[in-house]
């Protein structure tokens, strides 16, 4: 076994995107849950844990959705930053060759929830009878990122899972969104800021430090 000894690699500080809920998720938010469990199926290990500590941290600069292709920009140990790119499958919502209306298909009641924030359990129903999953799946979606590590996925990767499964607490449609499907009233969303917090602390952190300065006063 070698002796060599390597100094521990320490990622430099971005003061990016930091994710909220990811030390504990919003009772009933099932979708979130279910993405971060997809990600921990992943078995990737040590990676993992890292992963959600760059989402934290706010190591990831930038993170950009435009439909089914994710872009975001995560810096590590090197002085340069890594370039991370998700590509997730759409789901084929056709029967014998016939487009589905998913608005008709779920119901006015629950594509109406959606559209304000809800996530009915209908809706995780409606795909898995279907044999579809909403969550991300090895080998099925292309998850690619430009650092050296010969294990994909990588964790700056897993960041950026992390922090799009911490945005869904906040916006539950992002999860059928990047799986290509569209409500009427979604479509504006995709150039829209995804509901992030970034700064040098968490969003709940900041402001029970600003509390704290008002009830000192």
């Amino acid at each position: 076994m070698s002796k060599k000894r390597y100094a521990p690699r320490i990622p430099r500080t971005a003061d990016g995107f930091r994710a909220q809920d990811l030390r504990s998720l919003p009772r009933g938010a099932w979708w979130a849950k279910g993405w971060m469990r997809a990600i921990e199926e992943m078995r990737i290990g040590a990676r993992a844990g890292r992963g959600k500590a760059y989402a934290e941290q706010g190591q990831v600069s930038a993170l950009s959705v435009a439909g089914t292709h994710v872009e975001a920009t995560v810096l590590g140990a090197r002085p340069d930053p890594y370039t991370v790119k998700l590509d997730f499958a759409p789901l084929d919502l056709s029967e014998n060759g016939v487009s589905v209306d998913i608005r008709e298909a779920l119901g006015e009641m629950t594509t109406g929830r959606i559209l304000c924030g809800e996530m009915p359990t209908s809706v995780d129903e409606f795909f898995a009878l279907r044999g579809m999953s909403l969550y991300p799946v090895l080998g099925k979606d292309r998850l690619w990122c430009s650092c050296p590590d010969w294990s994909k996925p990588c964790k700056h990767i897993a960041a950026v899972l992390y922090l799009l499964g911490d945005a869904m607490v906040r916006d539950p449609s992002l999860l059928l969104r990047l799986r290509g499907v569209w409500f009427p009233g979604t479509e504006e969303k995709e150039d829209a800021p995804l509901p992030l917090w970034k700064g040098t602390e968490r969003l709940k952190d900041f402001i029970s430090r600003i509390n704290r300065r008002v009830m000192n006063r």
